[in-house]
């Protein structure tokens, strides 16, 4: 159907870049799976961190959606799901006085990157939505990758754990009965929030 009439999706896309079926198929399973599990466990830090701090719930809760997906990033920034990305260097790259050699192997420090006072500004490990940032800093920082790997569901991401909190959070009564428990993923310095339980 999309090859004799094209849309404004990611079939047409990949029909028109002339994919095969089978590529096809495998660039939509990609694309439906792989923040499903990232995306879980960033909504279950951004509840616990709302959860835990009165006013940035109360702002969160009375922000509109601007002000909400500023504050999800601005949580994201500080716990990213995924800690360090391992990339190869497509060229020799200069970094202060080193040289890594093109096909190197380098563990990029998502966290550490998140929190760099000259990419993000005074007081990096404090929660401040919209606050400024340099030149070329996306809205997360490094938290969905950046250049030709960045997340293609960023955008998704967010807007998920978007409606699934500002739903939750508009129930009477809603309360964290259980704190969670982490667990770290130390091969890409993730982590796994389990066991949060909440009541209404």
């Amino acid at each position: 159907m999309r090859r004799a009439r094209r849309r404004d999706d990611l079939i047409s896309h990949l029909i028109d870049e002339g994919c095969n079926d089978r590529e096809i198929l495998g660039e939509c399973v990609t694309f439906a799976a792989a923040g499903m599990v990232t995306t879980r466990e960033f909504i279950t830090v951004a509840a616990w961190h709302l959860f835990t701090d009165d006013e940035l719930r109360q702002r969160y809760r009375t922000g509109d959606e601007r002000e909400r997906f500023a504050l999800l990033h601005e949580i994201l920034r500080l716990e990213p799901v995924v800690g360090d990305l391992f990339r190869r260097t497509t060229a020799d790259v200069r970094v202060g006085g080193t040289t890594i050699p093109s096909g190197a192997l380098v563990d990029i420090g998502v966290t550490a990157a998140n929190s760099d006072a000259t990419a993000v500004g005074p007081e990096p490990q404090s929660v401040c939505p919209g606050r400024p940032l340099a030149d070329g800093v996306g809205d997360a920082v490094l938290s969905f990758g950046d250049g030709a790997h960045r997340c293609p569901g960023a955008y998704i991401a967010i807007q998920e754990s978007d409606i699934f909190l500002s739903r939750l959070f508009a129930q009477p009564g809603l309360r964290m009965t259980r704190p969670p428990e982490v667990r770290l993923r130390p091969e890409i310095a993730a982590y796994e929030v389990v066991r949060l339980i909440v009541e209404v």
